[in-house]
């Protein structure tokens, strides 16, 4: 029989915290911290998995940037062309490229391609699938990153479908970041958001995410 202090537990996360879990369990506190610590179980399982996705997305998109850079003969960098981020939408991403390398080159060391693009947020890469970067980067470069998408050949239907999935992941991956309930979210259509974003770009990397994944069994050990 568990020794657990409930009453005390639930002082320290306070009650507002734990509403979503009382109302779920029909106001049973043992019951609620329970949920509380699945619910935090999940977030770390998913989080593994957006980790893959995310690493695997950037390097697609900047892949796809420095293919396209290099065949146009830019002089310099794709982060370093103000033109390819138009409009207020551009602005913020210019201020997010211009912090990541600083972050890059912290305590004066040399600033690399790599180190730039690992120091920048996944918000940034979720910012590039929005509509203002249609013609900018969807039409001629960046829909072809995705060559498993059901509508390859339209940038227009797959900008707006990756949006909608890593819209989608970045929320859920925001929400668990901040310790945020997440047990009454379709959690199961946010595994799918990941496994399809990932399966356009590599059926190969989406095999070794839905592989190494431990969100099914935590999933089934719902309590």
């Amino acid at each position: 029989m568990s020794t657990i202090n409930h009453s005390a537990v639930a002082q320290r996360l306070t009650t507002d915290r734990l509403g979503s879990y009382l109302s779920a369990t029909g106001g049973d506190l043992a019951k609620a911290i329970e949920l509380y610590d699945w619910n935090a179980e999940v977030g770390g399982a998913l989080h593994e998995d957006i980790g893959r996705l995310e690493v695997g997305f950037r390097n697609t998109v900047d892949a796809a940037l420095v293919a396209h850079g290099a065949a146009q003969a830019w002089p310099a960098v794709w982060y370093r062309r103000s033109q390819l981020f138009p409009g207020k939408h551009g602005a913020r991403a210019l201020d997010d490229i211009k912090t990541a390398r600083g972050r890059a080159t912290r305590r004066g060391a040399a600033e690399t391609h790599g180190k730039v693009i690992a120091e920048l947020s996944f918000g940034f890469w979720r910012f590039l699938c929005t509509a203002p970067y249609l013609t900018s980067l969807w039409v001629p470069i960046l829909a072809d990153a995705f060559p498993n998408h059901p509508q390859h050949g339209d940038p227009r239907a797959v900008r707006a479908d990756v949006e909608d999935r890593i819209q989608r992941v970045h929320f859920l991956r925001n929400r668990i970041a901040h310790h945020e309930p997440i047990h009454h979210r379709n959690l199961q259509r946010d595994v799918d958001s990941i496994v399809e974003l990932t399966g356009w770009i590599c059926t190969d990397t989406r095999d070794w995410v839905v592989g190494a994944s431990r969100v099914g069994g935590v999933l089934r050990r719902r309590p």
